[in-house]
């Protein structure tokens, strides 16, 4: 029925260029499985509160239409980015025609209140106050009909369109990696002294692996985590980063905030209450991991910072927490649920893009420095579209070489996320022209359960740290 619906409303306002193929795709009101928490739509603020409201701005992504449709080829999403504007527009046109009817509502209650306090009223103003009142029944009944037809847009096209990737970095590879830098010689080990981490890990009693879920650093490897750590974190702090604790745990409305499904267990720990007395409730808890993305973006969201602040430099040492999918093919430490790391965040108020580009060369180096300290041979790779989660503009990693799986292993990556989060999570600063959205560029700077795999099979015998420093 509300397909039918909309399908009417849709000719009695002159869209009728929107064909029936087109509104069967778009409204998947019924039945819907997924429901968002970082936008509520009007039908339910009675059920839920609307924390945040994120800053709708779909006509600059919809700016070049065919810039985006590349870029979503690149993406390897199936998205019809036409078919996603003339759903935007036909909102648009909606909301515009509920505006209309509200400014037609009071001009029409104004006249009624006037003819009412007239003490002495004509025929003619008699007749004038009962059109006007039985406009004002129609124009109630039309406002009610555009209201629920705007929810249950709030509930497919807008759910829908948040779902839209970042834009790509002119930068970023369109189809292959790029290798930025190799630092060092490769040093191939001979077949037969190649051995799995876990497995020298158990003869060396450094490492006790379990499953993805529970594994133990012992002696030397525990040592060494708590040094490898302190040297990142004093390389950050003497480059006037500062450090900060998140928190492990967040809401639902952050998790979607920062691009993940909130409702999909193998995205993040969903933690649930079973003697929650709401069973339907969207916002749940979820553990995320105090040196996670989404950790640090719930410090700022829904925040407007002053702008001399600015830039802000944030680091985390702490826990990440995230599932392994079941497909996916065990390999240690390699494919842990929970890893120590440290994780950067910052936030630049750019509106030139200038300041943000130097910012995230200086990090690069500043990351580079630390890896130069722990290892002979890395590499810095730039990764291309496809790789790319759709929330990053561009990403580098640096990895490792894994002698056992004969392939290079990523212990860290930075991103280049624009003013995505900042738009979605409300977080700005005030300008002379009005408020402003920070660029943010964060990433995980290493993971020790990864590096840690790495080196103990660049040397089977023992754990060897080519650094001064550790």
């Amino acid at each position: 029925m509300a397909s039918k619906f909309i399908i009417q409303y849709a000719i009695n306002y002159n869209l009728s260029h929107l064909n029936h193929s087109f509104l069967k795709n778009i409204f998947y009101v019924i039945n819907r499985k997924y429901a968002s928490t970082l936008y509520i739509s009007g039908r339910n603020a009675n059920k839920t509160f609307a924390f945040i409201s994120p800053y709708l701005d779909f006509d600059e992504r919809f700016d070049d239409i065919d810039k985006l449709q590349r870029e979503l080829k690149l993406r390897k999403l199936n998205m019809n980015a036409i078919e996603m504007k003339k759903a935007w527009d036909f909102y648009k046109t909606i909301e515009a025609n509920n505006t209309t009817l509200e400014i037609r509502r009071k001009e029409i209650s104004s006249e009624i209140i006037s003819l009412r306090e007239k003490k002495e009223k004509t025929s003619e103003d008699e007749h004038q106050l009962a059109n006007l009142l039985l406009q004002a029944k129609i124009i109630k009944q039309d406002i009610k009909a555009v209201k629920e037809l705007q929810w249950d847009l709030d509930e497919s096209i807008i759910e829908k369109l948040l779902k839209l990737p970042n834009k790509l970095h002119e930068r970023t590879p369109p189809e292959k990696s790029v290798i930025l830098q190799n630092i060092g010689r490769l040093c191939v080990l001979p077949e037969n002294n190649r051995k799995s981490h876990i497995e020298i890990g158990k003869l060396l009693n450094l490492v006790e692996y379990k499953n993805p879920m529970t594994y133990y650093l012992l002696n030397d490897a525990a040592l060494f985590e708590y040094r490898l750590l302190n040297l990142a974190g004093k390389i950050l702090s003497d480059n006037n980063l500062i450090r900060i604790t998140g928190s492990d745990f967040c809401r639902s409305i952050l998790v979607e905030g920062s691009s993940l499904n909130h409702e999909d267990p193998i995205e993040t720990f969903i933690l649930e209450n079973i003697n929650e007395s709401d069973r339907d409730l969207l916002n749940h808890m979820h553990l995320v991991g105090g040196a996670s993305l989404t950790s640090m973006l719930g410090i700022h969201a829904k925040q407007l910072i002053m702008p001399q602040y600015f830039p802000i430099k944030y680091y985390s040492v702490g826990r990440q927490y995230k599932p392994i999918p079941k497909e996916t093919t065990l390999s240690g430490l390699f494919t842990v649920c929970q890893a120590s790391a440290i994780h950067i965040f910052l936030m630049i108020n750019d509106t030139e893009s200038i300041r943000c580009t130097t910012e995230f060369e200086k990090m690069l180096e500043i990351i580079c420095e630390f890896y130069n300290n722990i290892t002979d041979h890395y590499r810095v790779v730039m990764r291309s579209a496809p790789e790319l989660q759709i929330c990053e503009e561009m990403r580098i990693s640096f990895e490792l070489w894994s002698s056992f799986s004969e392939q290079y292993i990523e212990v860290g990556h930075i991103s280049m996320y624009g003013k995505y989060f900042s738009k979605r999570l409300l977080i700005g600063y005030e300008t002379t022209e009005g408020k402003e959205f920070p660029s943010i560029i964060s990433g995980t700077m290493l993971s020790v359960p990864r590096i840690l795999g790495c080196l103990l099979e660049e040397n089977p015998n023992k754990l060897v740290i080519p650094s001064k420093n550790l």
